[in-house]
């Protein structure tokens, strides 16, 4: 068996679900991200899981990707990389604030 092969069926049947839950946050969070400003951002995939690209808008290089992941009882914004939670997703505005920090944006009339 493969690594990235569905381990029983139940599991495929999951996949489109927990990938059309995780685009629906993904989204509202890529709203929250470019009204905060500073920030460009667009919805990807990676190893065909959707996540949230999103860069500095005067600083490319500075970028970083966030997912979503149900844990617990509910659904998480995490940083892609390391699975770290940022928020949840009922706080997108935060998320936002948050990975606008990480990559360093400043935006005119914020402190």
């Amino acid at each position: 068996m493969s690594f990235d092969t569905p381990r029983s069926d139940a599991a495929d049947a999951e996949i489109p679900v927990r990938n059309g839950e995780r685009r629906r946050f993904l989204s509202v969070l890529d709203e929250a991200v470019r009204a905060h400003g500073g920030m460009s951002c667009g919805v990807v995939r990676r190893a065909g899981t959707p996540v949230l690209h999103v860069i500095n808008s005067e600083r490319a290089c500075r970028r970083t990707e966030v997912g979503a992941e149900f844990a617990g009882s509910g659904w998480w914004f995490t940083w892609a990389e390391t699975g770290g939670t940022i928020g949840p997703v009922e706080g997108p505005a935060g998320v936002a604030e948050a990975v606008g920090r990480y990559l360093g944006v400043h935006v005119r009339g914020m402190r």
